[in-house]
């Protein structure tokens, strides 16, 4: 395994939680602050250049957990927060410049609910997965009406809803007031975070991890709990994913999960049938590859489209906590050497490193308490 170093390094004015790379030339990271006096948390949605520049930032009222980027049309951002809302921007690129645009703010829980994680559905452009602090996982529909899908629409349609008013941290704040679909199955503490199966025979089921060391299987359709198992994993499931048609895809009954017990595993769910997961709570899977990272494994990035074309192994970016970042590859195979660690960089994440994304050109990762924003060459 090779060590890395950093190319460009930066710190960030608040302490870095989420990042994601866009056109491989920009870097979006949002930020979360914890005031211990009054135990507000704030934060913002901040963009650079890849060189790691800052060009501008945006406050939020809530603390940044997640941003994700839609598949559908790369200039829609959506954020999480620490306020139980979720908002919407638009990235706006010219010949001369780019900007963050504010979109809308959508109030999916009570305010001292925390989103942990959000995800864009595979297959339909208006269906957003949420996780939350009080154990639960939904889903919201950000369409409102539209055929057509983009962020034209989008805001065109978002700025003829009614803002309703409401106090959160002490201030008066304005959001769309949102139902979100809840699946019936919750955790007993924390979710962490979710996937959607991308591939059949997984395509109508959504995973979810929690602090309570549980992975579920729910069903897209119904909204129904199809399996859980909480004696695989030694502590909280804060990583989970799919294969898709890039990554892994000849092994779509398989999904990779981290943990805060160091631990990332290959997970083989064909239990009693080729085709389907068997039911039930605690049915054990096929079998459980496993491989100690050192760090609490907090979250994944796939491999750029570019590079694992170029690739004999599939690859992944994975933010290790207190142990930095690593690339981690994945071959699979009936031995019991499924991951090795390819590269890693260490140097200048003295904190958790909790966000990380790579592009075709370089990766950027950041860790939290340092306020470090690095990017190197993975």
């Amino acid at each position: 395994m090779m060590e890395r170093q950093a190319d460009r390094a930066v710190k960030t004015k608040l302490p870095p939680c989420c990042l994601r790379i866009i056109n491989d030339e920009f870097v979006l990271v949002g930020t979360y602050n914890l005031d211990k006096e009054t135990g507000n948390r704030t934060g913002s949605v901040d963009l650079y250049d890849k060189e790691l520049q800052l060009i501008a930032s945006h406050e939020t009222y809530g603390a940044v957990l997640d941003l994700k980027l839609s598949p559908f049309d790369e200039r829609l951002v959506v954020a999480a927060h620490s306020t139980g809302n979720v908002t919407l921007w638009r990235i706006a690129m010219s010949l001369e410049e780019v900007s963050v645009i504010f979109v809308a703010n959508l109030q999916a829980f009570e305010t001292d609910t925390l989103i942990t994680s959000l995800h864009f559905s595979p297959f339909d452009a208006s269906i957003l997965l949420v996780t939350n602090t009080a154990g639960e996982s939904a889903t919201l529909d950000i369409a409102k009406g539209n055929t057509l899908f983009n962020c034209e629409t989008l805001e065109n349609s978002y700025s003829k809803v009614e803002n309703v008013s409401f106090v959160v941290q002490g201030r008066t704040q304005r959001a769309i007031m949102e139902n979100p679909n809840t699946f019936t199955g919750s955790h007993s503490l924390e979710c962490w975070t979710g996937e959607f199966g991308n591939l059949q025979p997984l395509q109508n089921v959504l995973f979810t991890g929690g602090d309570d060391a549980t992975i579920m299987a729910h069903d897209l359709r119904s909204k129904e709990l199809i399996w859980s198992n909480n004696r695989i994993h030694e502590a909280g499931v804060v990583g989970i994913k799919c294969s898709t048609p890039n990554f892994r895809n000849s092994s779509p009954t398989s999904i990779i999960t981290g943990s805060y017990d160091d631990h990332i595993r290959l997970l083989e769910l064909r239990m009693l049938g080729k085709d389907s997961i068997y039911p039930g709570r605690n049915t054990p899977v096929t079998k459980v590859w496993d491989e100690n990272l050192g760090g609490g494994v907090w979250r994944f990035a796939e491999q750029p489209q570019e590079l694992s074309s170029l690739s004999n192994s599939d690859e992944l970016l994975v933010c290790c906590m207190y142990n930095g970042a690593k690339i981690i590859a994945i071959q699979d195979s009936p031995q019991d050497n499924v991951f090795s660690e390819t590269s890693f960089l260490k140097a200048g994440h003295e904190s958790m490193c909790y966000g990380g994304d790579w592009c075709k050109d370089f990766a950027v990762t950041c860790s939290f308490y340092d306020n470090s924003l690095q990017r190197w060459n993975p």
